[in-house]
């Protein structure tokens, strides 16, 4: 994974290591701003209906001002990455408060993920958090600290991504991912009330599965050990098989999680 050579900060392009922003701005001393994180084809957004619909909702919520229209911010997601010849890419959008006025980073890096990633599946660490609650809560906001904690402790373990989980064993969500399981055909992922992000990839699939298999409900850490099969979602990734949680093991190649990967990969937007 490799930043690109340069990124578009307020609608201009600046070399990657040029690019600055005041460290006296709320962005930068409180964590007033949120993003979103895309994954492009041919210099193109993918979902982008829905990121967008997401990046305005947060920005709104969290007093931001909104974001361009989705064609124009689309246009110059295009016109970093036609800049940078990077037509693949994972692009991060940050709307942030600079002073009186709002600010703009978009940035492109090469794709964090491999083949052999989904080949031999995601390893997961649970992490314990207490129940989801407060104003930034369902919102990708700046304030990403502990998710990124929680993610790079369980690395250093050995894991891949770190999987929230309450004290009483309810089941959250990754720290950059969404959970599935699924148990006799029937997929179940945790439901939005629980406080958890509204992922673009995780509603992708429940559309894609809909609803006669698939329900969004409550999941305890014994549901995931007992499940057949399990599998995380986010932009980037798609539908990445689970193989490992804690010290649990799943088969990573079962029938769901395989051909939902492949749909998701290949069925029109």
């Amino acid at each position: 994974m490799s930043l690109a050579p340069q990124v578009l900060l307020d609608g201009q392009l600046v070399p990657t290591a040029e690019a600055k922003v005041s460290a006296l701005s709320d962005g930068f001393l409180f964590g007033h701003g949120v993003f979103e994180t895309v994954r492009t084809r041919a210099g193109r957004p993918l979902l982008w209906a829905a990121h967008h619909a997401r990046l305005a909702t947060s920005c709104a919520a969290l007093g931001l001002e909104a974001p361009p229209a989705a064609d124009e911010l689309a246009a110059r997601i295009t016109r970093l990455l036609a800049s940078v010849a990077l037509p693949v890419a994972a692009v991060k959008i940050v709307r942030f408060r600079d002073f009186a006025r709002n600010g703009e980073l978009i940035t492109a890096r090469t794709l964090p993920y491999s083949v052999a990633d989904t080949l031999r599946g995601f390893r997961l660490q649970t992490f314990r958090q207490g129940e989801r609650d407060g104003r930034l809560t369902g919102h990708k906001s700046l304030n990403y600290l502990e998710n990124l904690l929680a993610r790079r402790s369980a690395q250093a373990a050995g894991y891949d991504e770190a999987l929230f989980v309450t004290p009483a064993g309810q089941v959250l969500e990754g720290a950059v991912s969404s959970l599935f399981i699924v148990k006799e055909g029937q997929a179940r992922t945790p439901p939005l009330r629980a406080g958890i992000l509204p992922g673009v990839a995780r509603a992708r699939v429940l559309a894609l599965i809909g609803p006669e298999r698939a329900q969004e409900m409550p999941i305890t850490l014994d549901d995931v050990f007992a499940a057949d099969e399990c599998f995380v979602t986010n932009a980037l990734i798609g539908v990445m098989p689970v193989s490992t949680l804690d010290a649990h093991k799943f088969r990573p190649h079962s029938p769901e999680t395989s051909a939902l990967r492949h749909h998701f990969a290949h069925a029109p937007e």
